[in-house]
């Protein structure tokens, strides 16, 4: 019979597999292996969708960044004659060149005055002020009144550069508003905040400011390695504002742009590892950030508690699994979509705007699905065990392998197929059976019945049943066995020797080795488990099983101890040829009770056996039909006894 999938002993499994999910998924989450697992998750996504053209011109609503790389460094040196830190009044120059622009950010900290004077600072100030779109950068933990810069600005607006790197020194969140330092206060934009803040940009999103939370930090989609948007040297830049025309570009290819200007010479150290990117710019990071924003692209984290419930239900799922199978191919299948469905939601996610970390949820979902597994194998064990117990008397332990391997045999129901039947039964028992106590008949049958079983099992066959003396077997059922026939003659020839060699033994209860009468035949029979839904047996049913039994009573009128059929020793023939350790004689035909036509029987002869103590038979093969029926011999007189 099926077993109940979900009994007291699955559920109390799945609930441990569960808790023991959610606690590895909150170390997961505790000790970093969920932060590596997303973070890695996360660049991998981001460096796949990276692969997509950049935009080659600044144009309207778009973003420019302007690197001081070393190029820049040496044109300045060698045409202006001015090292590095350069004048302020360059960045001046700079400024009106891009007055047509909607906002442009200088990503450099202006902290100390500058080396060239005061009236340096104020020739760039005075400039900056004039093109009213700059943007200057504020150092983590500034703010714009606290006076830290010598730069005497009236008309810039001011961001924060703080970086938000991961614990593995990645970049890979942006943190657009910090709330204020005190309650009411406006927050501090990011660098990019302020850019979009400074062109009264409404964007994709409404108002900029208005848009984000304080201390809400999003993620940002990175176009590529850097440069990653629009780029040009500020050599070519300088170049143009001094001399007109001198690189091609006028301050009207950058209308209505957003124009972030950076440090990206390997000296000057502005540099920050991001998905796509070991060392990019800082400026391009805030430009990044402009970018999604005018694109819509930016990515939200999905709050605390829409994480942990996604995480919950992939425990849950992970401990569920093992309950609802335990086959190879399906465990394998489901553990390979439990390890990729949660970074598949993770992608899904991605593409609508939003990320999930998973990473903890995953790690414990895979744990719960190795508790379950194994606790469903321990229990699936004991169950192996209680059916090797069960059944270790009746069957060969590859018939049981067969029924643990695959229980639906148990179900009730039957096939028919050829089987060789083996029939049993003690001469004269009712006088052996009179002749002891119930306490030593009951020993004296352990021994005669534990000796028949053996050699039964040890031939890979059935034990149908005991009926009292008698004892019925079978093979070819449940596992095929194509030498069916030859292996129930080795069983029955190995019970007589048995016996034999147990003379002692048996002594020991005052009589000498039972005489047993064997009948064996090949035929075809239902085989299975027959019975009632709450009790059953595995047996054999048909005109075959009788066959054998009356094969068996045969041998009294016959005088010997094992009869076959001759559709055994058809059976046989086939591997008579191999050395085989019996010989079949073939006898003549019978008739028996229950058949109109006379049975051909034969007799094996078993070979020299070291031990054996017992000749062949000294049975007479004869001409004719021999009448072997009980009925027909109750006439006047005693009927034979047995």
């Amino acid at each position: 019979m099926k077993p109940e999938r979900f009994n007291p002993g699955t559920w109390s499994r799945l609930g441990a597999s569960l808790v023991s999910g959610i606690l590895i998924a909150l170390i997961a989450a505790s000790s970093g292996i969920g932060f590596r697992l997303d973070a890695a998750a996360h660049d991998a996504f981001a460096r796949a969708e990276a692969r997509k053209p950049r935009v080659a011109r600044p144009g309207e609503g778009s973003v420019a960044l302007v690197y001081i790389d070393q190029q820049s460094l040496d044109w300045v040196e060698d045409n202006l004659g001015y090292p590095w830190p350069w004048p302020r009044e360059l960045y001046g120059i700079m400024a009106r060149f891009f007055s047509h622009a909607k906002s442009q950010g200088y990503d450099i900290l202006f902290t100390e005055a500058s080396s060239y004077g005061a009236d340096d600072d104020a020739r760039c100030a005075s400039a900056m002020d004039e093109a009213g779109n700059v943007i200057l950068a504020l150092p983590a933990g500034a703010y714009p009144d606290s006076g830290f810069s010598p730069l005497p600005v009236r008309n810039a607006g001011w961001g924060s550069v703080r970086g938000l790197a991961d614990q593995d020194g990645v970049l890979r969140r942006y943190l657009p508003l910090q709330r204020g330092r005190r309650e009411g206060e406006a927050g501090l934009p990011s660098f990019g905040l302020a850019a979009l803040g400074r062109s009264g940009n409404e964007g994709h999103e409404g108002s900029a400011a208005a848009t984000f939370s304080p201390d809400a930090p999003v993620y940002l989609r990175f176009r590529g390695a850097s440069p990653s948007l629009p780029a040009w040297n500020a050599a070519e830049i300088l170049a143009s504002a001094i001399h007109p025309g001198s690189s091609g570009l006028k301050p009207e290819d950058f209308y209505g742009s957003y124009v972030f200007v950076g440090l990206s010479a390997p000296g000057l150290l502005d540099r920050q590892a991001v998905p796509t990117d070991k060392a990019m710019p800082g400026a391009e990071i805030h430009a990044t950030f402009v970018d999604n924003v005018l694109r819509s692209s930016l990515i939200r984290p999905i709050g605390p508690f829409a994480a942990w419930g996604i995480g919950v239900l992939f425990v849950i799922a992970g401990a569920l699994i093992p309950a609802l199978s335990t086959k190879a191919i399906p465990l394998s299948i489901a553990a390979f979509a439990l390890a990729v469905a949660p970074f598949g939601l993770a992608w899904g996610l991605r593409a609508l705007g939003f990320w999930a970390s998973v990473g903890a949820g995953s790690t414990g979902g895979l744990f719960a699905f190795l508790a379950g597994l194994a606790l469903s194998y321990a229990a699936e064990g004991k169950e192996r065990a209680f059916l090797r117990r069960s059944f270790a008397h009746y069957l060969s332990p590859r018939v049981i392998e067969e029924l643990i391997a695959q229980p639906s045999r148990l179900a009730l129901g039957g096939e028919e197929k050829e089987i060789s039947i083996f029939f049993s039964d003690i001469a004269g028992f009712t006088s052996i059976s009179e002749s002891m106590d119930p306490e030593q008949l009951g020993r004296f049958m352990n021994l005669y019945l534990t000796i028949a079983t053996n050699c039964i099992l040890a031939e890979g066959g059935t034990v149908d049943k005991y009926i009292g003396d008698a004892v019925v077997a079978f093979w070819n059922a449940p596992l095929d066995q194509e030498d069916h026939a030859m292996r129930a003659i080795r069983a029955a020839l190995s019970f007589l020797r048995e016996l034999e060699r147990k003379a002692d033994e048996f002594g020991a209860f005052g009589c000498g080795p039972p005489r047993t009468r064997i009948g064996i035949h090949t035929g075809r029979a239902a085989v299975g488990n027959f019975g009632s839904s709450v009790r059953f047996a595995y047996t054999a049913l048909g005109d075959a099983v009788n066959t054998a039994s009356r094969l068996e009573e045969a041998n009294k009128e016959i005088g010997g101890n094992l009869l076959v059929s001759s559709s055994v020793a058809v059976a046989c023939r086939p591997y008579l040829g191999w050395p085989a350790d019996f010989s079949l004689r073939k006898l003549g035909f019978v008739l028996v009770d229950g058949k109109s036509n006379p049975i051909e029987v034969w007799e094996p002869i078993s070979a020299a056996h070291e031990g054996a103590t017992s000749p062949p038979s000294p049975i007479l093969p004869w001409e004719g039909i021999r009448d072997c029926r009980i009925k027909s011999r109750a006439g006047p007189g005693p009927a034979p006894s047995s």
